[in-house]
């Protein structure tokens, strides 16, 4: 399958990501709230889309770093805040992060963050924010509609 044809924008206000059966919302946390985020706004930002039912879901989530990782495709590009080239699927709204926080952590007070940028991942200090985000995913096939 073509790297295009992957993923697709849907009415619903959510992106399909045909190769991995996940939804995503089309926007990052800077999009949504105009600021950087450590890792508990991540977190506290999850709560506010459930919240909102974005997408008509309330089972939003931070990614895995596999899924994070799946989003980075050298073939696609987008451009972020700064101007620079992210490799993600032009459905997603432009002028977004490049480093995406995951749910996955460590007992060091870290957790993995993936760069668009680039396609690489790293155990970072949760505090960080500078330049931080997330994007949200659900599995379509979970109770929590």
């Amino acid at each position: 399958m073509d790297a295009k044809d992957l993923y697709e924008d849907t009415p619903r206000g959510v992106i399909v990501d045909k190769k991995m059966n996940l939804e995503w919302l089309p926007k990052d946390a800077r999009g949504d709230l105009g600021k950087w985020v450590t890792w508990d706004e991540a977190n506290y930002y999850i709560q506010t889309m459930r919240n909102v039912y974005a997408g008509g879901h309330a089972d939003w989530r931070l990614p895995t770093k596999e899924e994070a990782l799946s989003l980075y495709n050298e073939d696609l590009s987008l451009v972020d805040w700064e101007g620079e080239t992210i490799h993600i699927h032009p459905a997603f709204v432009p002028k977004c992060g490049r480093v995406i926080w995951t749910s996955e952590a460590n007992e060091e007070g870290q957790a993995c963050a993936v760069n668009l940028q680039d396609g690489t991942a790293e155990f970072v200090d949760k505090l960080n924010r500078d330049e931080y985000t997330t994007r949200l995913v659900r599995s379509p096939n979970s109770k929590g509609k």
